[in-house]
């Protein structure tokens, strides 16, 4: 199967950087139920024209990543929780989210509602491999199939970088 080439490809993931590290001079002060959420600052048709190439899509979890990075290494309570959350395929719902503390993340991943529900993938995925996510920190990688029962289609995965 052949796919489009992707116009302004370079432009729109300095764009994206860019946008990352201007949105997010520091750590967040208010939390909405104990933590703060940036959404990915792009469009979701570039995201859909992306969804079959690899070497993309990592581009961009890097770029997510280097930012929860940054934002972790200026935390100044060991407390919390910098997460980088991937939506596979499209990376459309993807996010940086920053939890107050453990407990705080630990009860955002329990998903077991009648609407939703969030059910673990094993670690032998090893996704950290396939995506070539490098970090001088210990970071922990949690993976769920998530499963909304009020829309129509197949579960998709949700993956958890925590610094």
């Amino acid at each position: 199967m052949r796919h489009r080439k992707v116009r302004g490809l370079k432009r729109k993931l300095s764009r994206l950087q860019r946008n990352m590290q201007e949105n997010h001079h520091g750590l967040p002060t208010e939390f909405h139920d104990g933590y703060w959420y940036a959404k990915i600052p792009v469009g979701q048709t570039f995201l859909l024209d992306i969804q079959h190439s690899a070497r993309i899509k990592q581009t961009i979890i890097h770029t997510l990543f280097d930012e929860a990075t940054r934002l972790a290494k200026r935390r100044v309570d060991e407390q919390m929780r910098i997460v980088v959350l991937l939506d596979f395929p499209t990376l459309w719902n993807s996010e940086i989210l920053v939890f107050q503390n453990e407990e705080v993340l630990q009860i955002f991943m329990r998903r077991d509602k009648p609407h939703q529900k969030w059910i673990p993938i094993p670690y032998v995925r090893t996704f950290i491999n396939q995506w070539g996510v490098r970090s001088d920190q210990d970071i922990r990688v949690y993976g769920f199939e998530e499963w909304i029962f009020d829309e129509e289609g197949e579960g998709r995965e949700v993956w958890m970088l925590v610094q």
